[in-house]
């Protein structure tokens, strides 16, 4: 019985435990933002045996609709700096990042149903809202 009451407190610490690190790391929570790292951060990439499953798991591991898509693999202060130290104004609220990052860019084949994967390192614009980012916009060649 005792077991068994324990564990919302358990849970509470949990939770809370989870809130306070995220405020430790400068993380607020903004369901754009949160929107933005499920479907675009990958970091450190994820290993898979090859390279044609890697967009595969990654969009049904993450729920994502199966489209072409880019995943970045930097640490999410360093992308969310774009928003402010670290990115150039672009148009309104987006802006492009002053420095280049390693994405992985997953186009959709024709079939429908598998990828192709590509290694990229591009600068990136991104719009940003509360100095956090909330939609990757493009990639820009240097």
């Amino acid at each position: 019985m005792a077991l068994k009451r324990s564990y919302p407190a358990l849970l509470l610490s949990l939770v809370l435990l989870g809130a306070w690190l995220a405020l430790a790391n400068g993380q607020s929570r903004l369901p754009t933002n949160d929107r933005f790292l499920r479907r675009h951060w990958d970091n450190p990439k994820t290993k898979v045996t090859n390279e044609t499953s890697y967009c595969n798991l990654q969009t049904s591991a993450r729920g994502l609709p199966k489209k072409n898509n880019i995943f970045i693999h930097a640490r999410i202060a360093v992308i969310n700096r774009v928003c402010t130290t670290d990115g150039r104004p672009f148009s309104g609220n987006q802006r492009q990042s002053i420095r280049r990052f390693r994405l992985t860019a997953c186009k959709l084949k024709a079939d429908g149903s598998t990828y192709t994967e590509k290694r990229l390192t591009r600068r990136i614009v991104i719009s940003c809202r509360n100095r956090l980012p909330v939609r990757l916009v493009r990639i820009i060649r240097f």
